[in-house]
């Protein structure tokens, strides 16, 4: 038999994230660890005690191990004991995340000479300082085309940065029967639960509630639509505050309570989604955006803006409207065009249907592929050369437990 080839061969990876609620990013992080995974590479978790993204990554029975992160104290301790960490489980590869992370398991990991550090972006917010994104990572990763074109004005070099998008959809979530059948079926069990009935329209928006995902401009642009149609819902499925109170104030204010549902925070959201009309998201900056992706698999037409990645996560004037942001009466008429036409909005959720489930990318096997491409190729570019699992920081290797959290000190 033939040897393996550098890509075949399987890495040890130390993912870290400080962001303690679980939005988009944190979605991706926990899909692509469990991805990895059943890929054979041995894959475990730095995160903050109590962050959501741990309970979550425990309860998949991954290693999570945990740290205080943020401030100066934190920092001057962390580095150590990411460090400490990195030598004893000899990692191949250290993913950080976020800044907070990024300062720490970055500079860690430099001191305790892992071969790769590789700090993810997954936002297209100005890039404040270059300390972790130059001179503590070796490489940077990006969820769309249009963030590394960010990093490049920012003057990272093209060759320095890989792009691999969100996947649609975590290993193990597809049902058993995924036809346009079951979708149906599934459509009818969602809309019985929230007492929608066959005549009702739902616009339908999944994202935590943050002002830049714009859903104080989605209320107001339908406002009007729902004072004209008694039939016309708006469901928002997310939590966070003040927009919470928010959307409730201004709903409240338009007289459209009866017609705003807001259920807060829900674990089965992309099942939801096969209950909507219309996905509607008019965010004002977005990276990328895998609940569109997630979109397009429920069959939903999509409203969103022509902003950041979002045109790279849909099919314009295929399964999605795309207008500028901050504009109501732009938004207002795209959500119209498909609150009015239901033959429109089949056409378009069922194109959304077929072109995900035909882009290899946005699969969890395209998206390992990508991954591993790119992890590879860099070790190799940094004189590291093919590996195996666990060949890093030269220290004797011990196994934490999966599924427990283990604190560093």
């Amino acid at each position: 038999m033939p040897p393996a080839s550098p890509a075949d061969r399987p890495l040890k990876i130390l993912h870290t994230e400080a962001a303690r609620g679980m939005g988009g990013q944190e979605i991706y992080l926990l899909r692509h660890l469990l991805a990895m995974r059943d890929r054979g590479h041995d894959v475990s978790l730095l995160c903050q005690p109590g962050a959501r993204l741990a309970e979550a990554a425990r309860g998949h029975g991954l290693v999570v191990h945990t740290l205080e992160m943020g401030g100066l104290l934190r920092l001057l301790r962390g580095i150590p004991a990411v460090r400490h960490l990195v030598r004893t489980h000899r990692y191949d590869v250290v993913n950080v995340t976020s800044r907070r992370d990024a300062l720490i398991a970055a500079a860690g990991a430099r001191l305790a000479g892992a071969p790769l550090v590789v700090r993810s972006r997954h936002l297209m917010s100005p890039v404040s300082s270059l300390l972790t994104y130059t001179w503590l990572p070796h490489r940077v990763l990006t969820v769309s085309r249009f963030v590394k074109r960010l990093l490049q004005e920012r003057g990272i070099a093209a060759e320095r940065i890989g792009v691999v998008p969100p996947m649609a959809q975590a290993p193990g979530e597809a049902p058993a029967d995924d036809s346009w059948q079951e979708r149906q079926r599934l459509r009818a069990g969602v809309r019985e639960a929230f007492g929608f009935g066959d005549g009702d329209v739902v616009v339908g928006c999944v994202a935590v509630l943050r002002e830049p995902k714009g859903h104080l401009d989605l209320l107001e642009a339908i406002a009007p639509l729902c004072r004209d149609n008694p039939n016309l819902h708006l469901l928002i499925v997310g939590d966070g505050e003040p927009v919470m109170s928010r959307l409730k104030a201004a709903s409240a204010l338009h007289g459209i309570e009866r017609q705003v549902h807001l259920p807060g925070y829900r674990e089965d959201a992309p099942r939801l989604m096969a209950g909507f009309d219309v996905f509607a998201l008019p965010s004002h900056k977005e990276a990328a955006g895998t609940v569109f992706l997630e979109a397009a698999r429920a069959g939903v037409p999509i409203v969103a803006t022509r902003v950041g990645g979002i045109p790279e996560m849909v099919v314009e004037h295929g399964n999605a409207i795309l207008v500028a942001p901050r504009d109501p009466a732009a938004l207002t008429a795209a959500l119209r065009t498909l609150a009015s036409s239901g033959e429109l909005r089949q056409a378009m959720g069922r194109a959304g249907w077929d072109w995900i489930r035909s882009e290899h990318r946005f699969t969890a096997t395209g998206h390992c592929e990508a991954t591993e491409h790119h992890y590879h190729q860099w070790l190799e570019e940094l004189g590291h050369g093919p590996r195996q699992v666990g060949t890093g920081a030269d220290a004797p290797p011990r196994q934490p437990v999966a599924g427990h959290d283990h604190g560093l000190p």
